[in-house]
């Protein structure tokens, strides 16, 4: 594997990836000015990548800082250099950053050493060397340099065989190998062979490999895969499990006659240009993150690289299959599913960039609110925006006599619809849908949102940008269980249904208040956040609100996924809610802050001791 620069001649955008349908890329950062070889995300979102130069620079908030982390002395002949970074686990206490980089003092070798941060930089003179690796022949290829910690705690080094394949058969050196280390530098006594090597070579964890570029956990089940770059024929993806041997130099790839000592590959690809061949495989990213922001078939995959060959693919561990992502690459080197749930890779081309692929985000496009209506302030009101862009149409409904057929009781006999703009005027009411105009009864018919029952309402309409108030009322002031519905029929408009909410009565039993959503539009997650409101609603005029409202919030088939009683009760929670300046104010209110898959969603707001009163539901999409 070598690090040699590909540069693209003209525009950035001329190198772009070639991506699934629903997804885009952007570059994080400027451009890096030098060859890059590793990243990895710091807990508190920063990016750090390793330049082969010795630098190791930072990307926070999206731009490059100009003062690198740390530029160290390194050797960077052929594929040596600044390979490999990792955070301790306890990071955001101790402050602890590990690198892995071929140092420049005599005798040649590789080393793994920690530094302490302070803020954007490391403390001067703050190096703790853990391990000095063997020293190296001439050659200045199969580095490895890969560092990752494991769900374990302890720290696990990827060392290339230094172009000698004898090197990958014994215990007698740490070339070729997997190495786990804790994170002081001391070895593990429970490492597979620490009664059958000596001295660091106790450090072994696995052997058998030529050049474990690239390596990574799947968060969760802390499955271990370990991408190791061959020499003519084949690419591997191996099963990371202790004390194996994966057979190199015997076996490239499978072994041609089966061979008990060693181990396959799960997966392996052979050399070439096509869109499934290459020569050196990279990257290693298991799609488990903690905000899912890909559509949930990536769930559980595993994306890597070829380096000369320019795509990315994805491979099933469940079927031992991949399949393709994106091509078009400029040299990847790495490859990082980021906090946000997007892909990040790293590429060398163009001077070394950071691009970030993202599914465009899906959005609420129909929403309902159901509850009782009463009389007087107890009527349900539902609010929604239509954000700044073009008009767009809707239909907004509001079902009583057809909620019987679901088993609600005491539906709301003859509902009553009215429109408001946000000024509080009267755009238009309905009371039963037959008294829209035939062209809007047609239309309502052609998109199957015919009520069931004729005195139930619906307002067929095109808004412009702004704050919409819906509101239902029974007619001569009849009460019972309500349905107010509004859906989006022009997804394709540049405005969007943006927050939405509804305020009814909450009562105990069936009677609480309900809000259902739908997102979709587009493949990737939306990310939202809904609000249960009852004691703020005083200074607005609500003389009986909610006392202690609790959110809960379910999945199509009514699985609870989320649900919350006070909004600071989780505190990362809590200040996503205050940056996003949604926090309620007041502490006994709920509020939930996710990111959603393309699905069909509801929130049930009731009240912890089972009192009743007003209360407010409102569902957010956040750009």
């Amino acid at each position: 594997m070598g690090f040699g620069l590909f540069l693209c001649v003209s525009s950035p955008l001329l190198c772009a990836a070639t991506l699934p349908p629903g997804f885009v890329e952007t570059q994080f950062g400027s451009n890096l000015g030098s060859s890059p070889t590793a990243m990895a995300f710091a807990p508190d979102g920063r990016l750090f990548v390793c330049l082969q130069g010795g630098q190791l620079r930072v990307i926070k908030n999206g731009a490059l800082l100009a003062t690198p982390f740390i530029s160290l002395s390194v050797n960077s002949s052929g594929e040596r250099g600044l390979l490999g970074i990792a955070f301790d686990p306890n990071f955001s206490a101790n402050q602890f950053v590990y690198l892995y980089y071929t140092s420049s003092a005599s005798p040649i070798h590789n080393r793994i050493s920690r530094f302490t941060a302070n803020g954007d930089v490391a403390v001067t003179g703050s190096e703790a060397v853990l391990m000095d690796l063997d020293n190296l022949s001439s050659a200045t290829n199969h580095n490895g340099g890969a560092i990752h910690f494991g769900p374990d705690g302890k720290l696990y080094a990827g060392v290339g065989e230094n172009a000698n394949g004898a090197n990958a058969q014994t215990l007698s050196n740490r070339l070729g190998k997997l190495l786990c280390i804790n994170a002081d530098g001391t070895i593990p006594t429970d490492n597979p062979f620490f009664n059958t090597a000596t001295g660091a070579n106790r450090a072994i964890w696995a052997l058998g490999l030529r050049n474990p570029y690239t390596f990574g956990f799947q968060p969760g089940t802390g499955r271990l895969f370990v991408n190791d770059v061959g020499q003519n024929a084949w690419e591997e993806i191996d099963d990371g499990i202790a004390g194996s041997n994966y057979g190199w130099p015997t076996c490239e790839g499978s072994c041609a006659q089966p061979n008990t000592n060693f181990r396959d590959p799960l997966f392996q690809y052979g050399h070439g240009t096509s869109s499934t061949t290459g020569c050196a495989i990279v990257g290693a990213a298991f799609y488990n993150p903690t905000v899912n922001q890909f559509p949930s078939s990536y769930l559980g995959k595993y994306f890597f690289a070829d380096l000369c060959s320019g795509w990315i693919r994805l491979f099933d561990p469940s079927t031992r299959t991949a399949s393709a992502f994106a091509t078009g690459v400029s040299t990847p080197v790495d490859l990082k599913v980021g906090p946000d749930g997007c892909l990040y890779y790293l590429a060398q081309g163009n001077g070394g960039q950071v691009f970030r692929v993202s599914a465009v985000a899906s959005q609420p496009l129909n929403i309902s609110v159901r509850s009782g209506v009463g009389t007087g302030n107890d009527v349900m009101i539902s609010g929604f925006i239509s954000t700044t862009g073009s008009a767009k149409k809707v239909i907004i409904r509001a079902l009583g006599p057809s909620l019987q057929s679901a088993n609600v009781p005491d539906p709301l006999a003859d509902p009553v619809l009215e429109l408001h703009a946000g000024d509080g005027s009267l755009i238009t009411m309905n009371n039963d849908w037959r008294d829209n105009t035939p062209a809007q009864q047609q239309d309502i018919i052609n998109n199957q949102l015919a009520p069931p029952n004729d005195l139930e309402s619906a307002i067929d309409i095109n808004l412009q940008p702004g704050n919409y108030t819906a509101i239902v009322r029974g007619r001569s002031n009849m009460s019972g269980v309500g349905l107010l519905e509004v859906y989006d029929l022009d997804a394709a408009a540049t405005s969007r249904l943006a927050n939405i909410s509804g305020r009814a009565s909450v009562q105990t039993g069936g009677n609480m208040l309900f809000a259902g959503f739908i997102v979709g539009n587009n493949i990737g997650a939306a990310k939202v956040v809904v609000r249960a409101l009852g004691p703020s609603l005083v200074p607005l005029g609500v003389t009986n609100p909610l006392p202690d409202p609790t959110l809960e919030l379910h999945d199509n088939n009514g699985a609870l996924l989320l649900m919350n009683d006070n909004w600071q009760d989780d505190p990362n929670q809590a200040a996503q809610l205050m940056a996003n300046g949604l926090a309620p104010t007041n502490f006994r209110e709920a509020a939930i802050s996710t990111s959603l898959v393309p699905g069909t969603y509801s929130a049930i707001v009731a009240e912890k001791n089972g009192a009743t009163g007003v209360g407010l539901i409102e569902v957010y999409n956040l750009l």
